[in-house]
């Protein structure tokens, strides 16, 4: 690493997805993510790489104090870089930036991302992050949202608009699904489209100084921080453009300092005409309150009040054994403290509208009580359609309820965004031991065997005990040293067991899905009491494969055996992940694959 003159900022190497596919359609996520570079910028003399590289290449050329790596990113416009040869140790501090929403479906590509990279320090732009991944608690920090105070700030308009309208209304943000409708049936309002972040007519949305424009000439203008309780970027925008900020009352917005009609209003539906009939008739508390928001954001929430990321580096660069970094609040500066102190990173907890319907449900199930745990979890989906949790809690309904093949459905398409959606190196491994014992529940344990290894790295208690009811006779060894490996990251937090729990509760879900054999010989085989975690006997189930699944996993095998690792696809070898399409797409060069989809395409025309 560098010797830092004090004279100079230091050096931050940013490895940012390539964000500029956006310009054409939600041009407002790329103004995010420059502005972003902006607020470090601020501390720090940014290089920012969002290309295909060599991470020992670009520290080499660059010479950087500090490495930041986006991750985690959910838009379909954006394009996710690959960054190889991450394992050389080049001396410099690595961070990881979890740039998502924090109830994200990428979440679990982040945390493998994460372990790819040799990452253990992780900062997130969702106050609600750490909630939604708590493995990561210890060493995830805060970086929040912010505005430029360059673009959000007092234009001097005349206040003409009574209220505007603006963001996504859908089941995400039940806040503005009950609010907006009321303010649109009682006052004047300019409504801004809905439009997807994909969709090209996204472009034609207001963004940057054309939206803080309307804004600014805006009397009320309402947000919410979705069914998260989050703090989004509205949130800082609307007071930071003077206008008065109506929203939702959570412990997130009350961390960033706003209060009740002092600088903001807190409402819901079932007051909001009552508050702005006493609002409008009051033009001056209107002023009095936009003034207050306007006053707390460019005072404490402007891209100039973000220097977490940097006084983590600073900090780090003096940690003695004895210490270590915490953030006492979300919104709060870094410190050091000692170890022995006790103190702990302060996060905003218990707010989650789908974090309290999972733990409802998941004591309904443990209590047996299926079907009511599965509602839980589906009216999870109507917040979140695509939240891993919950799917993966319905996929375990589905098997407590003998329909594997529905639960194993589930699992893949759990793993297919991971793996092919976002592209990560492997799955999460509670979702990949779940996959596992869907196949085995559906009938196929040789299948399940073959592939219990196809992501060698991955360790979990939960994959640890499928791997030993998989394991084939002589294999124990292996089954052992998987066992001793440090276990990955899940994004999914189930109920504790012991082994013989686990193998009971395993057993009953095998007699639902009409497996009674090896639900029976499950159930006596005694668990060992030693170190390595092996079952003392093992399971003994025919053999056999289909012709197709013979065929697939052969093919897997040719590859290795005639070394073409770089070329074997990284789903797992099955028609359901498009084994043989991503095979042949490694075969065709870069350079060929949109002559080679030209082809196709002329192919599949019909003839004149």
């Amino acid at each position: 690493m560098n010797s830092i003159d004090a004279n100079r900022k230091p050096k931050l190497v940013f490895f940012q997805w390539d964000h500029q596919p956006n310009a054409n359609a939600a041009g407002y996520l790329l103004l995010h993510m420059q502005q972003q570079v902006k607020c470090l910028s601020t501390h720090f003399d940014v290089v920012v790489v969002n290309r295909d590289c060599d991470y020992a290449e670009i520290c080499e050329r660059h010479e950087p104090d500090l490495t930041l790596f986006e991750s985690g990113y959910r838009s379909h416009g954006s394009r996710r870089i690959k960054i190889s040869n991450t394992s050389a140790d080049v001396g410099v501090p690595k961070l990881g930036l979890h740039n998502a929403d924090p109830w994200c479906d990428r979440r679990s590509g982040f945390l493998s991302d994460m372990e790819q990279w040799g990452i253990e320090t992780y900062f997130s732009i969702g106050t609600m992050t750490p909630e939604y991944m708590p493995e990561l608690r210890d060493n995830l920090f805060v970086w929040p949202n912010f505005i430029d105070p360059d673009v959000y700030r007092d234009y001097g308009q005349q206040k003409v608009i009574p209220v505007t309208l603006t963001g996504q209304v859908y089941g995400l943000y039940p806040w503005r699904q009950k609010v907006f409708p009321i303010i649109r049936d009682h006052y004047p309002c300019l409504v801004s489209p809905q439009h997807s972040y994909e969709s090209k007519l996204a472009s034609q949305l207001l963004a940057g100084e054309a939206y803080a424009r309307v804004l600014n000439a805006s009397f009320v203008v309402p947000t919410c921080g979705t069914a998260g309780g989050e703090v989004v970027r509205k949130h800082f925008e609307i007071p930071g453009a003077h206008a008065c900020l109506l929203t939702e009352r959570t412990a997130a917005v009350e961390a960033a300092g706003f209060v009740d009609m002092e600088n903001c209003v807190f409402t819901g539906h079932h007051d909001v005409v009552e508050r702005l009939e006493h609002l409008f008739a009051h033009p001056a508390e209107i002023q009095r309150i936009s003034a207050a928001g306007y006053n707390l954001v460019h005072s404490r929430h402007t891209l100039s009040h973000r220097p977490q990321i940097y006084q983590w580096f600073m900090l780090n660069k003096g940690l003695r054994s004895g210490e270590k970094i915490i953030q006492p609040g979300p919104f709060s500066d870094l410190i050091k403290v000692e170890r022995i102190s006790q103190r702990e990173s302060v996060h905003i907890v218990g707010e989650a509208s789908d974090r309290a319907l999972l733990k409802q449900g998941d004591l309904l199930l443990e209590q047996g009580r299926v079907e009511e745990a599965k509602q839980c979890y589906l009216n999870c989906l109507n917040y979140v359609s695509y939240l891993p949790e919950a799917k993966l809690r319905l996929a375990i309904c589905a098997l407590r309820e003998g329909d594997a093949d529905h639960a194993y459905d589930l699992m893949v398409n759990l793993i297919k965004i991971t793996m092919i959606d976002y592209g990560a190196s492997d799955p999460d491994p509670v979702e990949w031991a779940y996959f596992l014992l869907a196949l085995v529940c559906k009938g196929h344990f040789e299948q399940a065997r073959r592939l219990h290894d196809f992501y060698p790295s991955l360790s979990h208690d939960e994959l640890r005990r499928m791997r030993i009811i998989l394991e084939q006779p002589g294999r124990g060894k292996r089954a052992a040293s998987g066992g001793q490996r440090k276990d990955r990251k899940s994004i999914h937090q189930l109920p504790k067991r012991s082994d013989h729990e686990w193998f009971s509760w395993v057993a009953d879900i095998l007699e639902r899905c009409q497996k009674p054999d090896l639900a029976n010989a499950l159930r006596h085989v005694p668990v060992a009491a030693n170190e390595t975690g092996e079952l003392a006997g093992t399971l003994h189930v025919k053999r056999d494969l289909s012709w197709p699944l013979r065929f697939y996993l052969g093919m897997d095998s040719l590859m290795i055996k005639l070394h073409l690792n770089s070329l074997r696809p990284n789903v797992p070898p099955l028609p359901e992940f498009g084994y043989v399409r991503y095979l042949a797409r490694g075969m065709v060069p870069r350079s060929q694959r949109g002559r080679l989809r030209r082809i196709r395409m002329a192919l599949s025309r019909p003839s004149s």
